[in-house]
């Protein structure tokens, strides 16, 4: 599993490289609210005009403490470049989370949306999808739950 992982990264890495525009290159920062990220905040770098990663830290409630999470994401964009932002709006995010209080972790698959804020370079972004715990167990009912983020971002270029 750990292979396949790295074999994926490696992937996405070496498709950002090879078609990335410097032009375009920028980095994002986050902040927001989700199932299963809780309360995050994080920072996204654009690779290309379609492929982003991302970085997170989070925290929320638990019964006694709080739950610390760490997480990774790829964004795949699609769809119509929208002629205000020179950007495609819509996305298919891949995201790898780990509960750092446990030995446990998650998977994310969702479609999501860039809505763009009246300020320049800032805005909201709404995704939703699916979610599986890991390590599993027999009840695969029992590992799996919807997922739903809400982000306000802001750009910024990078010097």
């Amino acid at each position: 599993m750990k292979k396949l992982g790295l074999l994926l990264a490696f992937q996405v890495m070496r498709l950002g490289v090879s078609a990335q525009d410097m032009g375009l290159t920028k980095t994002k920062f986050v902040i927001g609210v989700s199932a299963p990220e809780l309360l995050h905040a994080g920072v996204g770098f654009d690779l290309t005009t379609i492929n982003q990663l991302g970085f997170t830290v989070g925290v929320g409630p638990t019964l006694g403490g709080v739950w610390p999470t760490v997480s990774a994401e790829h964004r795949l964009y699609f769809g119509k470049v929208q002629a205000s932002t020179n950007r495609r709006k819509l996305f298919f995010r891949q995201g790898a989370i780990y509960y750092t209080a446990g030995d446990e972790g998650a998977g994310v698959l969702s479609l999501g949306i860039d809505l763009k804020s009246k300020k320049a370079n800032r805005g909201w972004t709404i995704d939703a999808g699916y979610f599986l715990l890991f390590p599993r167990t027999r009840d695969r009912y029992r590992d799996s739950f919807p997922a739903l983020r809400f982000q306000y971002f802001s750009y910024f270029k990078k010097a």
